[in-house]
């Protein structure tokens, strides 16, 4: 058998006649072991009041996008804070985008973290702006710990995992104008509740055991 992560996999290696057709099957990657999440999520942060992003600082994750959307959204309110953990070969460049627009006390960039959890839980809300994902761990991740999520329709992974108010919020991938829009409205803790509540149902296929589960039915 072909196993795929999400189903816009499935389905593109099944237009491509690449294997038998009967050969493809969905498989979840298993995502989330809740006692160990459970753990982890215990650990303290001292920042406060912030929205994450996390991720290696490369092409692919669009960072440089998201600085350039901040810098608008402070326009409005300038006691935003946004925190982005990873590093990589874009590091250079987006820190000479913070600096030169005097972003300094809205965009911190807190290089690579280990647990990734305690800093998920605490925040005000999670921001994929990936330009590709499959399927996107962090947004799953973000699930387990109740964070609402603001992503990118990056193609195969985010479209397929978030439904655009139901369990998250989606904007155009990598356009500003649409980005703020939504923002918005992701901004907006009171309608957020039932959001958390659906993206806790929504990643339940991606837990160790729903992964063993149906690696048993497959063979």
């Amino acid at each position: 058998y072909v196993t795929c992560p999400t189903q816009n996999t499935l389905n593109y290696i099944k237009q491509s006649n690449l294997v038998d057709e009967s050969k493809l099957k969905l498989l979840h990657d298993p995502v989330i072991n809740l006692k160990e999440v459970t753990e982890k999520k215990k650990e303290e942060v001292s920042y406060e009041n912030y929205y994450f992003s996390a991720g290696r600082l490369t092409k692919q994750k669009n960072f440089l996008f998201l600085c350039k959307a901040i810098k608008e959204i402070i326009k409005n309110d300038s006691n935003k804070k946004f925190l982005i953990a990873g590093s990589g070969e874009e590091k250079k460049k987006i820190l000479k985008f913070i600096k030169d627009n005097k972003l300094e006390n809205n965009i911190l960039l807190i290089g690579y973290v280990d647990n990734i959890f305690p800093y998920l839980k605490k925040a005000k809300g999670f921001i994929l702006t990936s330009l590709w994902e499959d399927p996107g761990f962090v947004l799953i991740e973000a699930g387990i710990c109740r964070t609402p999520v603001l992503s990118s329709n990056a193609w195969p992974g985010p479209i397929e995992i978030i439904k655009n108010n139901y369990n998250g919020y989606i904007y155009k991938n990598n356009n500003i104008e649409d980005f703020l829009k939504s923002f918005i409205i992701f901004d907006d803790k009171n309608k957020n509740d039932q959001i958390i509540l659906n993206h806790l149902k929504t990643i339940k296929k991606f837990t160790l055991l729903s992964h063993y589960k149906n690696i048993i039915k497959i063979i």
